[in-house]
């Protein structure tokens, strides 16, 4: 009889869901308040129209860089996907951006 030879498969990845829960619902609140003062900041500057769209996809790509570095750059221990970084929690996080960005604006530059 021939002797079998280990096989290079990789040993499977396990996650915690409880730990990548947790890890979701604090980028989804640190996204939203994240989203609350970055809307307050384009408010209070002035900014209009794709100026204040560009604001806010910087701030985004800034808090996913935050987000990075906090996690040293070893984000697979986090997150089942780099782009969720970026991704989770884009759209709640722009309505209370436009939200806050229009009020803010309104309180300070129309009246």
């Amino acid at each position: 009889m021939a002797e079998r030879k280990p096989t290079d498969v990789p040993d499977s990845i396990l996650y915690n869901e409880t730990a990548i829960r947790n890890n979701f619902q604090v980028l989804e609140y640190s996204r939203t308040c994240h989203a609350a003062l970055a809307g307050i900041a384009a408010g209070i500057l002035g900014l209009t129209s794709l100026w204040g769209f560009g604001f806010y996809f910087l701030m985004v790509l800034l808090q996913a860089g935050i987000w990075e570095m906090k996690s040293n750059f070893e984000w697979n221990k986090y997150f089942f996907s780099r782009s969720l970084i970026v991704n989770y929690s884009f759209v709640g996080g722009l309505f209370t951006y436009v939200l806050l960005w229009v009020f803010i604006y309104g309180i300070v530059h129309v009246y």
